[in-house]
């Protein structure tokens, strides 16, 4: 693995790492993150409303559905960071392996990674010809080709030429339109590498990689009526439209969903994707005589986005992310020196410069909700249609040094540290994109209501929130006249620095014994939600984590067995959430804040044992108590000024196990079989601080927790025939095999409760041919 910017085995490494083999991830058909996510404890998934992946590793993440936030868990492919979570998708192919990196990794891998760091290491060109391709069949016409080819070009350059296509029918069904699907499937992923080696100690490898993806995003699943803008009826619900209240709820099962055919901004359905990324990358390695390495990493990264997301479960329009347009480059740059890895003493020492703009707009359409009835009836404004645009440039500068001695025999002492100095210049505006512009001169009406300057009719393009804090009744921004209309601008400056402290000891027998110390940040950010006023564009400032951790990495039973344990605590300061505020216009709403303390209290342990020359078995296991320890606000269920003290933090399951079985067997001298099983468990969450305080609700079916994650089991398999020398391989597999119902977030928007399930049961045969 990499964790120290070298290779090095995963037993001399000091802190606690899961590594997933490429060989591993193609057998499991594992071709995405959130897959990952279920192979390894501590790990979690969550899918977002507008499709965002978010990962939250030990308890630490960070759920926002801007294409513009950081995240706390960072992604890296080869060491070229993937700066966004969006970003991450559709990297799984073609792997030599996947590491995670659990705990702050802030001194080696920048901030962001208070969680932790993911690295997918992409396999090399080789200095031989060879080739590969494999071709997947499964359960809704799933059809995934992948190959590659590489060997050398000339004595100094090899290459290396990778692809794969994932195709398939939707898996959702309609549930009023029951000949309906969703979810159709078109990913088409390639990766070229060119490695240069010119015999005098420079190396370079140059990665250009891409995707588009045109598949349909998921639609969610109603779950529960939500009494929404209460301080505006009376008796409660009085605005609610019919339809949706006649609507069915979703069966509790995982294919049953519903969207909306027809959208107000194009004619077409509203579950669709059309984004597109390529990447281009140069490292390069020069040594320096025996002292050292330098290494340069350059990369730029440019990602589109086109998507609709129905994120009601209706085939109504109570509320739905109907258009997203979005816009990422990103420009990194990385330059260091390692000495000699041979070295009693090992130092880096570098320097990271990156740049970041991020552009987002966000077409909401809300015709058939209570706010349109609320609003028509009350101020004569029957709004149902905004947008929210979000502009961001982010600028990160960063020095780094990380050191190792190796002291008094087995001893070896280790230090780190980064400082950071961040600059995040936003530009956010709520609009009104449809003429008449009913919201627009509604609240021009409100303006002029709450002493604004007076003023005409709304223009288009103009922003459509008021600079007012109805907390404080004061200005938010001192450019704009109080209650004005205005575009929220800041600027967010900050810096931190991240350090490391840690010492490895081994124990007779090959056995480490390691104890760290460690601070970690995470950038601030804003959000990117729909806002009246402009008190909910305030950012959150950054975050950080102290952590402290000990563990044992030990080969025991003739190396039959390995066994790692770890134990550990975080003190979690100015976590960064998602949470609920009630606005004095349209009721609750979402408003990013940070939690003032909050802190995660934890232990794992990894089994891998071979059972006979045949069979080797793995479990591991993982606890945590993430709880809010400081921290006043809204509940799910709207009451204000709410104490969260010892409440747990969302996304956290308190316990997270997996057991896997791999068997292979000779059979004569040309094939062998093989067959593995994995049963992955997670015991249950919440999407929101406060989640167990349920909210006025109907749903008889879910009214014991609506915004609870409940606990699942998965159980996948895989058995098959391969030739000895791994030319070529056959396998049947099962993913979810008992058809488990589960999900991964729950979330809330005006009138309705929505779920994002998992994937039914899915099988298939795959075939693969080495040449």
């Amino acid at each position: 693995m990499t964790a120290n910017k070298r290779e090095q085995r995963l037993n001399d490494v000091g802190i606690t790492a899961a590594v997933l083999g490429g060989d591993a991830l193609k057998q499991q058909q594992i071709s995405s993150l959130a897959e990952i996510a279920t192979r390894v404890p501590s790990l979690s998934y969550a899918s977002a409303p507008n499709g965002t992946p978010v990962y939250t590793l030990r308890g630490v993440g960070f759920y926002e559905t801007s294409i513009g936030a950081y995240p706390s868990v960072s992604i890296y492919l080869d060491e070229v960071p993937l700066s966004f979570p969006v970003l991450t998708n559709h990297s799984t192919f073609d792997l030599e392996r996947v590491e995670i990196l659990k705990g702050p990794q802030g001194t080696l891998f920048g901030q962001n990674s208070t969680g932790g760091a993911i690295n997918y290491i992409v396999a090399k060109p080789t200095e031989v010809f060879t080739a590969g391709a494999q071709a997947t069949y499964g359960r809704f016409n799933q059809l995934d080709l992948e190959g590659f080819v590489s060997g050398p070009l000339s004595d100094t350059l090899l290459a290396r030429f990778s692809g794969r296509m994932e195709t398939a029918d939707g898996w959702q069904v309609s549930d009023s339109r029951h000949r309906d699907r969703n979810g159709r499937v078109r990913n088409y992923m390639g990766r070229l590498q060119l490695g240069y080696d010119a015999g005098s100690g420079l190396r370079l490898l140059f990665n250009a990689n891409g995707w588009k993806d045109k598949s349909q995003t998921q639609a969610a699943q109603f779950i529960a009526l939500q009494f929404q803008n209460e301080n505006l009826s009376d008796p409660p619900g009085q605005y609610r439209n019919a339809a949706v209240a006649s609507t069915p709820f979703s069966a509790l099962n995982p294919r049953s969903g519903d969207w909306t055919s027809r959208s107000v901004y194009y004619d077409h359905r509203i579950p669709f994707a059309d984004n597109r990324l390529y990447q281009l990358s140069l490292r390069g390695d020069l040594d320096i005589g025996d002292f050292g390495t330098v290494t340069s990493i350059t990369a730029y990264t440019d990602y589109k986005m086109r998507q609709g997301n129905d994120t009601d479960g209706l085939a109504l329009r109570s509320f739905d992310a109907a258009l997203t347009v979005g816009r990422i480059k990103s420009f990194n740059q990385e330059l260091r020196f390692a000495n000699d890895p041979g070295q009693p003493v090992r130092f880096v020492v570098g320097g990271n410069f990156s740049k970041d703009s991020v552009d987002q707009n966000v077409f909401f359409d809300y015709p058939d909700s209570s706010a349109r009835i609320a609003f028509d009836a009350l101020f004569g404004a029957p709004i149902d249609v905004l947008n929210v645009r979000n502009n961001q440039d982010m600028r990160n500068i960063a020095g780094f040094s990380n050191i190792e001695a190796d002291v008094a025999g087995n001893l070896t002492l280790k230090a780190g540290v980064r400082y950071t100095n961040s600059r995040n210049k936003a530009a956010i505006c709520q609009g009104d994109p449809l003429p008449p512009y009913i919201y627009g001169n509604l609240i021009i009406a409100f303006s002029e209501a709450f002493g604004g300057p007076g003023r005409g009719t709304y223009t288009p393009d103009e922003c459509a929130s008021l600079n007012l804090n109805p907390a404080t009744f004061a200005p938010v921004v001192n450019y704009a006249p109080f209650a004005a209309l205005a575009e929220y601008r800041h600027i967010l400056k900050e810096d931190n620095i991240s350090w490391r402290l840690g010492a490895d000891y081994k124990l007779g027998g090959g056995a480490l014994v390691y104890l760290n110390v460690s601070k970690g940040y995470k950038a601030g950010s804003f959000p990117t939600i729909s806002g009246s006023n402009l008190a909910q564009y305030n950012p959150a400032r950054q975050e950080a984590v102290m952590a402290y951790e000990g563990g044992v990495k030990t080969s025991l039973l003739n190396r039959r067995l390995q066994a790692n344990v770890a134990a550990f605590y975080y003190d979690y300061s100015q976590k960064q959430l998602r949470t609920k505020l009630n606005d004095p216009i349209f009721g609750q709403l979402d408003v990013l804040q940070n939690i003032p303390k909050s802190s995660v209290k934890g232990a794992e342990a990894e089994l891998t044992i071979r059972l006979s020359p045949d069979l080797t078995a793995t479990a591991a296991y993982t606890y945590l108590d993430a709880t809010i320890d400081r921290y006043v606000g809204v509940n799910a269920g709207g009451d204000v000024g709410i104490d969260f003290s010892g409440t747990e933090i969302p996304y956290t399951p308190k316990h997270q196990a997996s057991l896997g079985m791999n068997y292979e067997r000779q059979l004569g001298d040309a094939i062998t079989l093989f067959a593995g099983a994995n049963v992955n468990m997670r015991s249950s969450t919440i999407s929101t601080p406060g989640g167990r305080i349920n909210p006025s609700t109907i749903n008889d079916s879910v009214t014991s927790c609506v915004y609870c994650i409940r606990g699942y089991t998965l159980v996948d398999g895989q058995i098959g025939i391969r030739s000895t020398d791994r030319r070529w391989q056959a396998f049947l597999w099962g993913k979810n095999i008992f058809n488990s119902y589960y999900w991964s977030n729950v979330v809330s928007g005006y009138d309705i409760v929505t779920r994002y399930a998992g994937r039914p049961a899915t099988y298939g045969m795959t075939f693969v041919h080495h040449f």
